[in-house]
Order: structure tokens, then sequence, then C-alpha cells
């Protein structure tokens, strides 16, 4: 994946991210919030906010990232999550924890682009962080206390494979992952396990079965390919996949039953030819989310397609025309609406809330950084619960 933690100095980062949030399961306290939030967000909840739930139904969730150097080419992370009602903004709940020093979270954080997805570098309850240790390890990390959860016995004389993916199924909640390499020899499996069962839960996919999971369902493919470093959006019966695409447009891939050359999940698809997106006036955006077998929306336009996906049938803007710098929308649990994140000239990051008429959105809540390092942080909506 390219993916590598500096290891020196780790220590010190991770030491400073504890002192400025009080501990590792000590959320960071006295941020500035907006909206239907601005009583909550911080620590004036008598502690509430350490224990709510953040996965409640009706809340819209949002990661920080901070990455902190420590000025000899080591980094450390503090992974940070607040969630907000939709209805109102009302502040729901906090946790921050500081990663352990040789663990980095396997997406949301500073090397990544603007495609990456954040929704399966978190367990379904929002209680835990996929991530990488050492960068070869796939684990899973407790937000309330940054421990790992499931850790595999240090004192063991055993040989893994190196792992170069890792991901939450979001559905299941299993935490699936590439089991690489071994001796510098590629598999091209998948493992997925338990991750508070660790080890003994793991469950392993040869090679030649990744086609089957890829057509299994819409969640089972964004897992399995997030594995694999491929940030694809899935119809929600799988076998077709949307992601960006280089020369304009988005690119729509299906199941391959044999795999082309080369090793992991992404060899299984295949490119399906898709009229409009790649002539004179490309349609650019990335994509969100399907609604449903043939209606994907890409940033904010929804496209609709044939049934055979060679044909772009319609193309609908979902926000009016603006200079706003706007996140990535998330779909509501009924298919109804969308929310995002989006910051004006005062540079304010906000929730913002839509429908699929087309009109202006409406605010929800600020959403305010939760430390003063604007600079190295990086804000996400991950979903709406």
């Amino acid at each position: 994946m390219g993916r590598h933690i500096i290891k020196a100095g780790l220590a010190a980062g991770a030491a400073l991210m504890l002192a400025g949030c009080g501990g590792g399961s000590d959320p960071v306290t006295g941020a500035g919030a907006g909206g239907g939030s601005e009583a909550g967000q911080g620590d004036g909840d008598g502690g509430a906010s350490r224990t709510a739930a953040l996965a409640q139904p009706g809340s819209l969730a949002v990661a920080f990232c901070q990455t902190v150097e420590d000025g000899t080419g080591g980094r450390s992370y503090q992974v940070i999550l607040r969630s907000f009602a939709a209805k109102d903004g009302a502040f729901v709940g906090e946790r921050a924890t500081a990663m352990p020093p040789d663990a980095e979270p396997i997406t949301g954080c500073d090397d990544d682009g603007p495609s990456y997805r954040v929704s399966t570098a978190f367990d379904k309850d929002l209680t835990l962080v996929a991530g990488l240790v050492n960068g070869d390890r796939a684990a899973a990390f407790d937000l309330a206390t940054g421990r790992e959860v499931g850790a595999p016995d240090p004192d063991s004389f055993t040989k893994r494979l190196d792992n170069g993916g890792v991901a939450f199924h979001p559905v299941t909640g299993r935490l699936w992952y590439d089991n690489g390499r071994i001796d510098d020899e590629t598999t091209g499996a998948l493992a997925s396990r338990d991750p508070k069962g660790g080890l003994k839960t793991e469950e392993n996919t040869p090679f030649e079965k990744i086609p089957d999971l890829l057509k299994q369902d819409g969640p089972t493919a964004e897992t399995v390919l997030a594995t694999d470093d491929i940030h694809a959006v899935a119809v929600p019966a799988g076998g077709i996949v949307a992601t960006s695409s280089t020369n304009g447009g988005v690119r729509l891939s299906g199941v391959s039953p044999k795999g082309q050359n080369g090793i992991g999940a992404g060899v299984y698809l295949t490119d399906i030819a898709t009229a409009g997106l790649d002539d004179e006036n490309p349609t650019f955006c990335e994509p969100a989310f399907w609604r449903n077998a043939t209606t994907l929306v890409c940033d904010f336009k929804q496209l609709t397609f044939s049934a055979d996906y060679k044909k772009l049938l319609k193309t609908e803007d979902l926000v009016p025309e603006n200079d706003r710098i706007n996140g990535q929308p998330v779909l509501s649990p009924d298919g109804k609406s969308f929310a995002f994140l989006s910051r004006g000239e005062d540079r304010r990051e906000g929730l913002f809330r839509g429908d699929f008429s087309g009109g202006a959105p409406v605010k929800i809540t600020n959403v305010d950084p939760p430390v003063a390092d604007e600079d190295n942080l990086r804000t996400t909506l991950i979903r709406w619960n």
C-alpha cells in the first residue's frame, strides 16, 4: 500500500498527545462548537460524552485524525470521534485516544488522498479503529483506551503473514485484512476475525474465492476491496463497483471469474464501457454511494445508468453551484437524504443535510476542530448511523 510508519521518535510524539488529551482514554476537552451542539462539545456535560454511544441511530459521526511530528522524522497519531444528532445538530458524544507509538490508522490521516473512504476504518459501533502495527500487521484499537484488542501473544514463537490492508465489515463487524506475504512470497489470500476474539477466530479465504466475496453483497465487496487499498463503492447486491477514473469521470467495473495478472482483490475487476463519462465533456466526480442498483451519487451529482451499466441515461445536480469546499456526502439510513461537511469563506466547518430534490442544503451545526492544530488535522464525515 505504500504506507510506512517512521518509528524514530514515535514514543515522544505519543507522549505529547497523551499529555494534550489527559491520557489515552481521556477525550479532548474544551473545544468550541456551534449550532445545536454549542453547549455539549467538550467536558461540560459531567463526563457523559465519554460514555455515550457514538453510533446512536439518527446521528452523524465525524472523525478527526491529528498527525504529530516529533521534529526528527517520527510521527504519531491521535484519533477523535464526535457524533451529532442529524435532526438538530445536538452533541451526542466523543471519544479521543492516542494511537500506540508503533501504530497508524489505516485511513483518515495525513497520507490519504481525497478518494480514501474512512467508513471501513471503524467498526459498526464506533468503538474500534483499524490500523497497522509496524506497517505490516493488521490490528484493531479501542477508542476509549488506545489499546490493541485481540492482540497476539507477545511471547509466542510464530511467523505471521504480513498485512498490507485492513478494514471493518460494516454489517458483521469482523476485521478483514489481506494475508499478503511470507518469506517474500505473495499469497493474495484474505482473512477475517472477530477483532476482540483475536487470532483464534481467524478464518481464511484463498485468492480464487475472492470473486465470490465481491459478488456476495455491496458491504462485503467494499470491505474486501478496501483491504487491497481500493476505495470503491459497490451496488447493494454486489458485483458492480464504481471508482474514480484517472482520465475523467468514473469507472464502473464488474467482477471477473478469473483474475488478471497480479495478486489482490482488485485483479478480479474488469472495466465496463460506460458511455458519456470519458467523452469530450467528461463528468468529473468521486463516487460516494449507490442509491440503488443503477443510481450512483458521485460527489454531488446523481448518475443514472442503464441496467447493463453501458449507458449513462441521466445526470442531476444535487446541490446548487457554489464556491464552498465540500466533503463527500453520506446517505441517510432511509435513503431519502444525505449529509456532508462543508467549509465557506469563514473557513468554519459545518455539517449540512440535503435531499434529492436539488434544493439548497440546510446547515445542521458547526463542527469546530477539537485541537488547535488545523494544519495537521484531517476531518472526515464517517457515516449517518
